[in-house]
Parts: structure tokens; sequence; C-alpha cells
């Protein structure tokens, strides 16, 4: 008899046990990566890794990145890391940024399939980047866009009538030195 009163007891718990597996199937799965555009607004005064976590090894100085800019022909590459001050920020995203060389040049640096940002408040702080640096032939329509990225007047971007040769840099990973 007591066999008895077991069995729809054991049979309730089962079945209760079931209903609370589905319930937790049809939960929704929370998101726990988040893309570029939906990540935490940067700073550079709370954040100073972006991109690939790297170690310093052999970082050229701007000087030395600049003489080596000069020796590279259409085409050449060559992986470097190398340290210098931030001249500018793309003000919308942060995709872009532009590191000071001597002789009043600059290096533009995009980030590898525009896998990070840097922060929009960059501007006048060291940034260490390790990547790939080449000599790049840009088209007026692509300078016109980065100017107006860097929020420069119309009349400096109507100024903007011939491709440029560039430095360029494609970084993997980059770093603000504190």
């Amino acid at each position: 008899m007591k066999k008895l009163l077991l069995l729809p007891i054991l049979l309730m718990f089962l079945a209760c046990g079931q209903q609370n597996s589905s319930e937790e199937k049809q939960k929704p799965i929370e998101k726990t990566t988040e893309t570029p555009s939906e990540e935490k607004e940067l700073s550079i005064l709370t954040d100073d890794q972006f991109g690939v976590s790297f170690e310093n090894k052999e970082v050229k100085k701007a000087e030395d990145m600049l003489k080596m800019y000069q020796d590279l022909s259409l085409g050449d590459t060559l992986q470097v890391q190398f340290q210098s001050q931030v001249q500018s920020v793309c003000a919308k995203k942060g995709c872009w940024m532009k590191l000071d060389l001597p002789e009043d040049m600059n290096v533009h640096v995009t980030f590898k399939n525009y896998g990070f940002y840097v922060p929009k408040d960059s501007k006048g702080h060291e940034m260490v980047v390790e990547g790939r640096a080449f000599i790049e032939k840009t088209d007026v329509e692509t300078l016109k866009h980065y100017a107006e990225d860097a929020g420069k007047s119309k009349e400096d971007i109507a100024a903007i009538v011939s491709p440029k040769l560039n430095y360029r840099f494609i970084a993997k990973g980059a770093k603000a030195i504190k």
C-alpha cells in the first residue's frame, strides 16, 4: 500500500522537474560579446590596451620610423612596433588616428579589420602600435573623408584636389603610454 502512495508522488516530482527544464530552455540567452559599435565609450584616462595585447619589443621611435618609411617603396611592407604622440583621432568613433613623425609628417593608423577603436580623447598622448607599416597612394575621395572625420572646415576639405602618397599603418594592437 505504501508503495502505491509513493508512485503518484514520484510521478508528480518527475512532471514538475520536466516543466522547469522546458522553462529554462525557453529563457533567452544573454549576449556576452559586444561589437565595436555597442562597446562602452573609451577614454584614454581609463583604458590603455586596444586590440591584440602585445609585449613591447624593439619599439621604434618616431625618428627611426620616418627613416624606415623613407626607405619603403609602394608595395613594400614592414612588421614593426613604434611609439609616437597622437596627432589626431577620428572624432566619430576612434576608428583611425594619426601619429606624429619628425619634419611635420605623420602616419595614418587604422585598425585591422576595424576590430577595435581607440579613445577619441587620445590626442596629445603617447601610443605604441604593433602591426604593418607601408606607403599608400590615397585618392582624393578618401582624403576628403578623412578630413571630414577629423572635423576639418569645408574650405580645407574643398582644397583637397590631388591624390597623395601617405605613410600608413595597420595596427593589430595599440597601447597608451601613461
